[in-house]
């Protein structure tokens, strides 16, 4: 059976498992996510919705996790590819017309961590480390939604390079601290600027039905000439009410201070409950945002969004999922079919995972 992934802070949602392929001492676990969608903005994608497209076909992300377990050393890197759209070439001046879009490509080494065990509960290491904050998962299959939350999307930091060391005192308690020279929030991606960083956090499972987990991000962040501090914090609980109902409860928040402004912030809080029923894994999520203007919501500040979904579990290496999900914001920051501006957005996902 796959092992579980060394990174705190990252919640199995489901109870589902799939089975990891075993290659020359090395555990391989992978996924594949496909989907299409329909979307009332049409021709304009919604904030964080990984880009989608209206009534399109879409590989949404591919990743593989490669791991290997000792006595004494611990090794997990990730290759990923996501269709996120970058800049390739521009004109000067740039304008909307001359920039030409592209997307990455699969291979790219997302995450790379070495950890040395000097004692059995005591890892040390170093490497391109996933923040410990977030409730849910980067692996799809591994969460009870199909699509993450706003916040996992732009409140909760990315990716780092530095050093890690983690102690895991039981069950009850595992205490995380790194410092890293470099992050970007959003989980994909590299804005390849120097960071210095430091995140701690704590996480633990009490009666075996309770979990909880608390994190603090602090760095400075020099994009430009203009030095940026930046923090962010994360807090959760989650509770087993039955062996087929899951709720939670989720506070993410997030501030930037460029030298000379004042602070910018957004935060986000979100309540989830999940039913398993036969093949089918029925979700409900609400998220309130604000401060969403920070979050490219335009001048909106307060954004609700709601999420239904059903998860339906074919066997134990492919999910299909029926996803609708929809956004009210305070201001008219959307647009609608016809491109008039709106103060709501919805999209429905037809998603299909196989996992391995």
């Amino acid at each position: 059976m796959k092992k579980n992934v060394l990174v705190a802070g990252l919640l199995i949602l489901c109870g589902f498992s799939a089975q990891a392929v075993e290659i020359s001492g090395l555990t391989v676990n992978g996924e594949v996510a496909f989907d299409f969608n329909f979307l009332s903005t049409k021709g304009t994608a919604m904030p964080y919705t990984d880009g989608v497209t209206n009534e399109t076909y879409r590989l949404r992300n591919a990743q593989v996790l490669i791991s290997k377990e000792t006595d004494q050393i611990y090794f997990l890197t990730r290759l990923a590819y996501s269709p996120t759209p970058y800049i390739s070439e521009v004109d000067t001046p740039a304008t909307p017309t001359n920039a030409k879009s592209s997307t990455n490509n699969f291979g790219a080494l997302e995450q790379a961590e070495i950890f040395y065990k000097p004692m059995q509960n005591l890892y040390v290491g170093f490497g391109r480390f996933l923040t410990t904050m977030g409730y849910e998962s980067l692996m799809k299959y591994e969460n009870a939604f199909y699509t993450t939350t706003i916040a996992y999307q732009s409140i909760v930091p990315g990716y780092g390079e530095g050093l890690r060391a983690k102690y895991v005192a039981g069950d009850w308690l595992t205490g995380t601290l790194s410092t890293y020279n470099q992050a970007q929030y959003g989980a994909f991606g590299e804005d390849y600027t120097p960071t210095k960083t430091t995140e701690l956090s704590f996480t633990g499972k009490i009666a075996g039905d309770f979990t909880w987990f608390a994190g603090y991000y602090l760095g400075t962040d020099k994009p430009g000439a203009t030095k940026v501090e930046k923090s962010a914090s994360s807090v959760w609980a989650s509770y087993q009410i039955t062996e087929n109902m899951l709720a939670a409860l989720i506070y993410d928040s997030y501030t930037t201070k460029p030298d000379g402004s004042g602070t910018h912030w957004a935060d986000a809080s979100t309540a989830l409950i999940t039913y398993g029923l036969g093949m089918n894994n029925l979700a409900l999520r609400y998220e309130m945002v604000r401060g969403a203007s920070t979050l490219n919501y335009g001048t909106g500040e307060k954004v609700d969004s709601l999420t239904i979904g059903d998860k339906i579990v074919l066997n134990e290496n492919l999910n299909l999922y029926v996803e609708y999900r929809m956004d009210k914001a305070d201001e008219k920051v959307f647009v609608d079919s016809d491109g008039a501006p709106t103060d709501t957005a919805n999209v429905i996902t037809l998603g299909a995972l196989a996992h391995f």
